[in-house]
């Protein structure tokens, strides 16, 4: 699926703890939160008490646990959130009640058959998504998943299918973004793209990087350099780290002008 519904939707997703039993498994949770650019944490119940722990757990991304909301019960927390969310709990058991099914699944079917996905304008007001996640000990139990919609399971590949509730969010969150997408975050140092990129050898008017790549050649070839090789020689080596290391424009002009002038003076 490769809509981005976060943009088309206005999609108001809450991650909701119930009962968690580690404060470093909250701080954690709100750190892969951050990960994935959602910032809205409620907790059921928590059994554990808050110190400087969670924090550290949290390292870099705070915002969600600093800005949590604590409900003391499911009654507490149907007083105070919405009752016509589309509630999505995460179990890693399988049985009668659960009907679990892998959460990729359960976005695509979502969203090929849910009336508040079916508009192709922005949405009136907000959808709001409940993704809930059990205690550490035994998760999510049946009085627990009564009111949910669905049972998502996060597939695992070796013996251990018990995820720890703080990699269990980030990757339910992960799938979530990839199902319906979202905006990646550009890290520090990352490449740009190259679709800009030509192999002209001249200016271009419409202001596109240019490849130097005949001038590569000649350069190459004057100083009699076999670049007849298909496969790896001189010019496709020099090509690939040049490109690799994406030049400005700039650079890639005082690059040319700098061959220019090698050849001329090898000719010489």
């Amino acid at each position: 699926m490769k809509k981005n519904l976060f943009a088309q939707k206005n999609i108001d997703l809450r991650v909701v703890l119930v009962r968690p039993l580690y404060e470093r498994n909250v701080g954690a949770t709100s750190r892969a939160m951050s990960n994935m650019g959602f910032d809205k944490l409620i907790l059921i119940d928590p059994k554990c008490e808050f110190t400087i722990e969670a924090n550290k757990a949290a390292a870099s991304g705070q915002k969600a646990f600093e800005n949590k909301i604590i409900y003391s019960s499911w009654e507490h927390f149907w007083q105070h959130e919405p009752d016509d969310s589309l509630r999505l709990s995460f179990t890693a058991r399988d049985g009668r009640g659960r009907a679990a099914r892998p959460v990729d699944d359960v976005l695509s079917w979502v969203v090929e058959n849910s009336p508040l996905f079916q508009t192709k304008e922005h949405s009136e007001g907000n959808i709001v998504i409940h993704l809930f996640f059990g205690p550490e000990d035994w998760g999510l139990n049946a009085d627990d998943i009564k009111d949910s919609h669905f049972c998502c399971t996060i597939p695992t590949y070796g013996e251990n299918s018990s995820l720890n509730l703080a990699q269990a969010v980030l990757l339910a969150l992960y799938t979530i973004r990839h199902s319906w997408g979202g905006v990646k975050t550009k890290l520090d140092g990352e490449q740009t793209a190259r679709q800009d990129i030509t192999s002209e050898t001249t200016p271009s008017e419409n202001g596109k990087i240019i490849f130097p790549e005949e001038s590569l050649k000649l350069w190459l070839e004057t100083m009699n350099i076999d670049i007849s090789s298909k496969k790896t020689n001189a010019f496709t080596v020099l090509r690939r780290m040049l490109l690799q290391n994406t030049p400005t424009p700039k650079e890639w002009r005082i690059l040319e002008t700098v061959l220019q002038q090698s050849i001329r003076r090898m000719k010489k």
